[in-house]
């Protein structure tokens, strides 16, 4: 039989209270961390297809670069890494689902 004002019912209670916060503040982040990738996935995937891609002040500036910026390999490759941001945020989806039911069996 444990008293309520024992010093292990205290830490146990502790511990229990910053477990909790430990696993909300990851998950936090989680979210964060969900969004940011599909953020910038969504505009890595629109950006070399808008009229911005070609017509910026840095091609306007420094006209030599014209060719590389607007070749079609670069926009793929900017596509590509659209495509990989949108995947790692599915990804972390899936271990936040994961984890929260690793947490949570019942």
């Amino acid at each position: 039989m444990t008293l309520r004002n024992s010093p292990t019912s205290g830490t146990n209670r502790e511990t229990l209270v910053k477990t909790r916060f430990q696993f909300s503040m990851n998950w936090v982040w989680h979210i964060v961390y969900i969004v940011y990738s599909f953020e910038v996935g969504l505009f890595l995937l629109a950006l070399p297809w808008l009229e911005f891609w070609d017509n910026n002040p840095i091609v306007f500036a420094y006209p030599y670069i014209r060719p590389i910026v607007s070749n079609s390999f670069l926009k793929g490759a900017v596509l590509g890494l659209g495509i990989v941001n949108l995947i790692i945020g599915f990804e972390e989806i899936a271990t936040l689902k994961k984890r929260s039911a690793a947490q949570n069996p019942g």
